[in-house]
Formats: structure tokens, sequence, C-alpha cells
């Protein structure tokens, strides 16, 4: 009987950083992204961390999107964080500076940018 070499299979997910530009209430591009975050984070092998480039309080706030508010509250139990460039008053955004945000860059195992300027 001939053996094959067995693939090693990391046990520790890969961290996909997602960049999201836009407000996912009033930009599709944005929506899609959330929506890609909240669907691959369940599976366990890659773990989203989402950045928002601005604060999402008064947009989100005034949007009643069951569709939207799913997402959330998925990536708020299964994801490695979700963050804002901009001061955020809802508490569930983690404030993130510039530096910081390059750290992430560099640590994630893949980038994605999302938004108008994507």
């Amino acid at each position: 009987m001939v053996s094959f070499p067995q693939k090693r299979i990391s046990r520790t997910p890969m961290n996909a950083l997602f960049i999201i530009d836009g407000c996912p209430a009033e930009d599709r591009r944005a929506k899609e992204a959330l929506r890609i975050a909240a669907g691959i984070s369940p599976w366990g092998k890659v773990r989203p961390t989402i950045c928002f480039s601005f604060g999402l309080s008064q947009a989100l706030g005034q949007a009643d999107n069951s569709e939207i508010r799913r997402y959330f509250t998925l990536l708020r139990e299964t994801s490695a964080g979700l963050f804002t460039l901009a001061r955020d008053e809802n508490g569930w955004l983690q404030p993130i500076d510039r530096d910081s945000l390059a750290k992430l860059e560099t640590e994630a195992y893949t980038v994605l940018r999302f938004g108008s300027g994507a």
C-alpha cells in the first residue's frame, strides 16, 4: 500500500482584515463586505477583523435594516474585533488610530478594502 504525505492543517484561523469605507445602510459595497465577513466568521477557518473608516452610530441608528443588524450581531460574537477610525458613541465599535490599523494590516493574512474608493 502506498502512503501519501498528509498535509498539516493549521488549527489557528487566518485573520482577514476588512477595511470598510462606507456605511452598510447606505453603500452596497459596504453592506456586501459586512455580509462576506459575517458569512465566513462562523466557518472558523478565517477570523475577520472589521474596521470602519468613520463612525456609524448615526447612520445605523437611523436605518431599520434587520439584515445588517443580524450581520453585526454575528460579528460581535465571532469576529476578532470591530473597530472604527472615528469616535463612535454606540459602544460596540472600538476606536482605533491609524498606527494601530497599520499594525493590524501587517499582522493580517489578507486585507480587503471595500467602499467607494475600492
